[in-house]
């Protein structure tokens, strides 16, 4: 029997997934690729191969209603990057198993709900199996949370407030217009209809509706954007590593927009749960993803710390958020197969991955930290 590769990408056969296996390819690393069905994973390998790259060595399927077959799969790997979504109904059997087989894991969800539901069940199990458990290594929240981790820095640490400012641009230039693949859709259509949106306010998790608050802030460049906040996994992971009282993250659109989705901010999630299965029909039938030019689109994340008197800034830039996805989980799984992930426990990506060391080592996606002198 074939030795089993130490990465394993799961949810291969995805957008994502096979962004994942390209950047893998392309530097000639060994791994496997799992998912639902042999005929796709077979056709991604072909695909790769064709192209010149690295294919897998490995071909799982992988039936979620059996948790004896994950085990299986993810048995001896050191780290599992976890692509397929939405991760609060196909993510957290892989997590499980991971935490339970002391592997390390990280995914590129952008769900709160699949992170806060992690961190309470499995904190413990990971602990005991040392595995490092890294949720959201996405181009959004990563960056995000180095970009917190640094402006709390800036502070003196345990800051009052941090809030998070998330602006992108499309490939036309248009705001809040980045192309998004399916999953994404998906993904967006659950956080909306979550029932138990969260901030972390005062040293707690409280519910909090979307767009409950309105405000504007200042891109590097001093031009000002509306924004609503919004549920995101800042709120599970950042208080963790800064001590921040308050967190509180905010999307960028245009300001009609910001003020229509507070007016009924009580009412859309009844509205969006109702009409879902609608919506997913419609997504089902939209392209799989960006392609060629519509993954130029560009995106400003802005941490903003407070302590006393004390105010610090910090940003992050960036372009083709899904290439950056790809290039996060090649970075995690360079450094989990160097042994430098010493990070137990269910952790954000600035406890597994120092954020100035990161930063520097993902210079070449156009990442760039923006920052005062």
């Amino acid at each position: 029997m074939t030795e089993k590769a130490d990465v394993l990408v799961h949810g291969a056969t995805g957008f994502t997934g096979g962004l994942v296996c390209d950047a893998l390819a392309k530097r000639g690393m060994t791994y496997a690729i799992s998912g639902r069905s042999m005929e796709r994973l077979e056709r991604l390998r072909d695909r790769i191969a064709k192209g010149g790259g690295a294919p897998p060595v490995e071909l799982r399927v992988v039936d979620l209603e059996r948790p004896s077959s994950i085990l299986e799969v993810v048995d001896g790997r050191i780290i599992v990057l976890a692509c397929a979504g939405p991760f609060v109904e196909v993510g957290e059997p892989i997590l499980a198993a991971c935490a339970r087989l002391g592997v390390h894991y990280v995914d590129t969800t952008g769900e709160q709900r699949f992170v806060a539901d992690a961190s309470k069940k499995h904190q413990a199990t990971c602990e005991a199996s040392r595995a490092c458990i890294v949720p959201a290594m996405a181009y959004e929240i990563a960056p995000a949370d180095w970009a917190c981790n640094l402006a709390a820095d800036r502070v003196g640490g345990s800051p009052d407030t941090i809030d998070v400012f998330y602006s992108s641009r499309g490939a036309n230039g248009a705001n809040g217009g980045a192309a998004t693949t399916r999953g994404t859709k998906k993904s967006i259509v659950r956080v909306l209809a979550e029932r138990a949106p969260l901030q972390w306010i005062d040293g707690s998790l409280v519910v909090e509706a979307s767009a409950e608050k309105m405000t504007s802030f200042a891109l590097p460049n001093g031009r000002r954007l509306a924004a609503a906040s919004f549920p995101s996994p800042e709120a599970i992971v950042v208080p963790r590593h800064t001590g921040a009282r308050t967190v509180r993250t905010y999307m960028a659109m245009d300001e009609r927009s910001v003020r229509t989705l507070h007016r009924f901010r009580k009412l859309a999630p009844s509205f969006v749960r109702a009409t879902r299965l609608l919506v997913d029909r419609w997504v089902d039938r939209s392209p799989k993803g960006p392609e060629g030019s519509e993954r130029e689109g560009t995106f400003t994340i802005v941490a903003e710390a407070t302590k006393g008197s004390e105010r610090a800034r910090v940003a992050m830039t960036g372009s083709d958020p899904y290439g950056l996805t790809a290039e996060l989980q090649v970075y995690a799984a360079q450094r989990a197969l160097a042994g430098a992930i010493r990070a137990v426990g269910i952790v954000g990506p600035s406890v597994a991955f120092p954020p100035r060391e990161a930063i520097a080592a993902l210079a070449h996606t156009g990442l760039s930290l923006v920052e005062p002198a």
